[in-house]
């Protein structure tokens, strides 16, 4: 198998209001029905998937779907630069997310910001 993700599903509440917060980011579904949408993110999907479908593919495996707000991973995108980062950060905030303040730490600038079911999203950028 080669080492490539192909698709991060997240499940989601109100896939209504998680489609008007991932459209605040500036990215725009490339499929959608009733119960799930897909961006494409150059090659790789996120899809959002309503809570209850998403529980049905993990308890196939045993598992239970995390409940809103239980981080099991964080997602992470590598802007260009210290101002993508911001930028980045501010339109989360603005598309009804939270969103710490950028740091610096050990050469690299940072912060998070979470979406409206609570899944955690570092935006860093790597000085080195």
């Amino acid at each position: 198998m080669p080492a490539a993700i192909s698709c991060v599903t997240l499940p989601v509440d109100d896939l209504g209001k998680s489609l008007a917060f991932y459209r605040g980011l500036g990215l725009a579904p490339e499929e959608q029905d009733e119960d799930h949408a897909a961006f494409n993110l150059d090659g790789v999907y996120l899809v959002l998937m309503n809570r209850s479908d998403f529980g049905v593919y993990v308890e196939s495996v045993g598992h239970r779907p995390a409940a809103r707000g239980a981080a099991e991973t964080i997602l992470s995108y590598f802007a260009e630069n210290r101002g993508e980062v911001d930028q980045l950060l501010a339109k989360a905030k603005s598309a009804g997310g939270t969103a710490t303040a950028a740091e610096d730490e050990d050469g690299s600038y940072s912060g998070y910001f979470t979406d409206p079911d609570g899944h955690t999203w570092e935006v860093l950028h790597d000085a080195g």
